[in-house]
């Protein structure tokens, strides 16, 4: 009985004695580590266009007026619109990079 128990210790010792196990994240594929900075600088915008109604006469004059008002700030919208997307293209790819990375190493590495 005591050499059984003996032999059970002395295996089990032996047997934690083996190569040690280091645990590391597998490697990042390249595809996923194409981070782009955003880049350039702020657009500058047209001065917005105001209505001088002391010199509308006429309802003719008035729709012009409008119309060019209209023109104006649709104009301003598109730069910025523009410039909105073009920072969303360069930092969408980023932040989805990321997300899939922290979804691997958490299914991963433990």
């Amino acid at each position: 009985m005591h050499r059984a128990l003996l032999l059970a210790v002395s295996a089990l010792a032996l047997a934690s004695c083996g190569e040690k196990r280091i645990v590391t994240a597998l490697p990042i594929p390249p595809e996923r580590t194409d981070c782009q900075a955003a880049t350039g600088k702020r657009p500058t915008l047209p001065p917005e266009f105001s209505i001088d109604w002391t010199t509308i006469a006429t309802v003719g004059q008035a729709k012009a007026a409008h119309d060019n008002f209209v023109n104006v700030i649709r104009g301003r919208e598109g730069i910025v619109a523009n410039y909105v997307l073009k920072l969303e293209g360069d930092l969408f790819q980023c932040a989805s990079d990321a997300t899939w990375i922290r979804e691997v190493q958490a299914e991963t590495v433990r």
